[in-house]
């Protein structure tokens, strides 16, 4: 629980979230095409721009090994979500009812980054980015592309079969 120091605006529920569903990364089988790059930004800001995806596939072309995939471990204690409170007391990150995916909401996000601050993947393998929207900084993560139907688009494109989607359901608990 929040201790008395903490100003209620900024308090949250400390509750048992909905589990939310993951993609899971095969890197020995990526090809490094970036071809679920292009399709995250195409589909989430309407443009082909590796900077804007909420996945990201990181190689280095004279370092061998496979790469490395960034994208959202979707959290069962979402650190980002506690650390987030608009103005209002409000989370910018909201819980996709249907997939429990967490996602920002740009039109609550502040710019404030705690977000970003407070995932525990960051600096190692961020997953939370931000784009410019005039002056204004909006971050943004991958929400399991929650309106659709079909579940995340980047596994769709990926021909190889390196990213697989699993629902909230077919997770299972550490140690099991």
């Amino acid at each position: 629980m929040a201790s008395s120091t903490t100003p209620a605006s900024v308090r949250k529920d400390v509750r048992k979230l909905p589990r939310a569903g993951l993609i899971r990364v095969d890197g020995r089988i990526c090809l490094t095409c970036r071809e679920c790059e292009m399709a995250c930004s195409l589909y989430h800001e309407g443009e082909c721009n590796p900077a804007l995806s909420r996945i990201h596939v990181d190689f280095n072309d004279f370092v061998p090994g496979f790469p490395s995939v960034r994208v959202c471990k979707q959290c069962d204690w979402p650190a980002c979500y506690y650390a987030c409170a608009d103005v209002l007391g409000e989370s910018a990150i909201r819980i996709d009812e249907r997939t429990g995916a967490r996602f920002i909401d740009e039109g609550r996000c502040t710019g404030c980054g705690a977000c970003l601050r407070a995932c525990p993947l960051t600096p190692e393998m961020q997953v939370v980015h931000y784009k410019r929207v005039g002056r204004r900084r909006l971050y943004l993560k991958c929400d399991l592309c929650k309106d659709r139907s079909e579940g995340p688009l980047c596994v769709e494109v990926c021909s190889p079969g390196a990213l697989t989607f699993v629902p909230a359901m077919g997770r299972r608990k550490r140690g099991s």
